[in-house]
Formats: structure tokens, sequence, C-alpha cells
């Protein structure tokens, strides 16, 4: 496994570097490589409106793209990424002018409503004219988060992965992982509460 994340650091480092010196191969096999799994991920924020989707993975790559030089390499690229992909979609609720619409909950809505109650309180039912108020009180709650709390959760309850899994993405044993969970979802309910007594 060792020698297979070696590899794969490997073959980043030379791509980062590459699409710093812009390389346009580079940046084409960067796009192809990467945006796949980024729209899957944001599809799913954005309520599977794919116009939406195609605009903030587009806003991601050319973020990435113009903050190179902030890219350390102690994280995936996609990682880092996906990161990038967060603060695009929290920007963009924060623009967004709420009208709220009578509709079908989207398919992320047990596991939003799981990650707002990250304290394994009992989850208060909520109608779906209440659904995007949760939606942003999460992102708003995510954004104020240090970046490795904001990718485990989002690996953990977004991305529904295993803690084995998410040990092999973020370079963490898995034991670590439980533990980066535990304060995330300690900080998560902190931020949620403080957020619900400013409303």
């Amino acid at each position: 496994m060792k020698v297979a994340d070696s590899t794969s650091q490997s073959y980043e480092a030379k791509l980062v570097e590459k699409l710093r010196s812009g390389d346009s191969i580079a940046m084409e096999e960067f796009y192809n490589i990467y945006r796949s799994r980024l729209y899957t991920l944001v599809l799913e924020q954005v309520d599977r409106d794919h116009a939406v989707a195609e605009d903030l993975v587009q806003e991601t790559f050319l973020a990435a793209l113009g903050s190179l030089d902030k890219f350390r390499g102690d994280s995936q690229l996609y990682t880092w990424l996906r990161s990038i992909a967060l603060h695009k979609i929290n920007d963009f609720y924060r623009r967004k002018v709420r009208e709220p619409k009578p509709q079908e909950l989207p398919p992320d809505f047990d596991a939003m409503k799981q990650l707002e109650q990250t304290g394994g309180d009992e989850p208060a039912p909520l109608t779906v004219m209440e659904f995007e108020e949760t939606r942003q009180s999460v992102h708003q709650a995510l954004e104020g988060l240090p970046q490795d709390y904001q990718e485990v959760l989002v690996l953990k309850y977004l991305e529904e992965m295993p803690v084995l899994e998410i040990s092999q993405v973020m370079g963490r044993s898995p034991k670590s992982v439980e533990g980066l969970l535990s304060r995330a979802r300690k900080a998560m309910r902190d931020n949620l509460a403080e957020n619900n007594h400013e409303s």
C-alpha cells in the first residue's frame, strides 16, 4: 500500500509541477482525471442542478489552477480540490436568493440531517420547506471548521465512506481518523449551536 501511495504522490507532484509551468496537456489531464468525481460531489450538494454543478466545477478548476502555489502536497490532489469545491458551494448558497419551493427532498436529505445531528441526539423531523434552511446552516457550520475537519465530515457523512477508506484518502491511520471525526463532530455541534443562537 505504501508503494502505491508513494507512486501516487510522485505522479501528483509531477503533474502539479507541469501545471505550474503552464503545460496545456497537463491541464487537460488534470481536468479529465478529477472532473467526474468532483461533478458527482457538487451535483449532490446543489439539488442535482446540472447547470449549477457544471459552473461550480469549472470555478473549482479555475480556482485550483490559480492557486497551485498554495498546494503543498501534504494531501491528495482530490482532497485539495474537494475543499475548494466546498468553498465554491458555500459561496453559491450565500449568493443564492432564498426562494423556497415545494418539492421532493433531494437525495442527500438523510445525509444532511445526519450531519446536522452529529451529536447523536434524536434528529428533529424536517419538512420540505425547512430543508433549504437546514442545508444552509450545515454548510455555514462546515465552513467555519478547519480544513481537515471539513474533509473528514464530508467523507463520512456526505460521501458515506467507511473509516478505513477515509484513512487511505487522508493518509491517516484508522485510529487517527476516528479521533479526528470525534473532534470534528464536537466542533460541528458547537458551530451549529452558535449559529442557531445568532439567528
